[in-house]
């Protein structure tokens, strides 16, 4: 079938079945109360006012929709359900790193503190401390052991011989190259 003969056949259709609901008895309360009508009080008047025929037809309408609904209705609670899931996966994925993000603030506030295992010392820091300067500052004095202390220069640079390794022949030969200026 073309689509013009799709519409001519669904336009003979539609005269047919107006013409049987127009001969139907009570025809004209049907139409204008449609509007207003729940689909309880449509099926007492179809039942009251029709023939077995459009009864039938009416049937099978309602049934094909009920038939799309419940399709419908299951594509969308399986969609629902997936999107369900990939929501809870990204929820677990963003605490994970929200915990992740912590623990590393946490253990670059002990590194600039100088602490020597600062992931050691970070299990020790509750989860619920508010103040982390304040009990990294507390634990630095109870702890020092962990905690290394600045290097201090003091006086000029000592440059140690680059000759500490050499084997006694290994020596000479650098000798004998600086006095050649090689």
């Amino acid at each position: 079938m073309s689509g013009t003969e799709n519409k001519n056949f669904a336009a003979l259709n539609s005269q047919i079945v107006n013409e049987e609901a127009k001969s139907l008895p009570g025809a004209d309360t049907i139409q204008e109360e449609e509007k207003v009508l729940s689909p309880g009080q449509k099926m007492d008047l179809l039942i009251r006012s029709s023939s077995s025929k459009s009864m039938k037809k009416e049937i099978e309408r309602l049934r094909k929709e009920a038939a799309r609904y419940r399709t419908s209705s299951r594509e969308e609670s399986a969609i629902r359900l997936q999107m369900q899931a990939k929501a809870d996966e990204i929820q677990k994925e963003l605490t994970a790193l929200k915990a992740s993000h912590s623990s590393l603030n946490l253990i670059r506030k002990l590194d600039k503190a100088g602490c020597i295992k600062s992931e050691l010392v970070a299990k020790d820091i509750p989860a619920d401390c508010e103040d982390i300067d304040a009990f990294i500052a507390d634990y630095k004095k109870q702890n020092s052991f962990l905690f290394s202390s600045k290097k201090q220069n003091i006086g000029g640079m000592f440059k140690p011989s680059k000759n500490v390794n050499l084997t006694p022949s290994q020596k000479i030969d650098k000798i004998i190259r600086s006095a050649l200026g090689r």
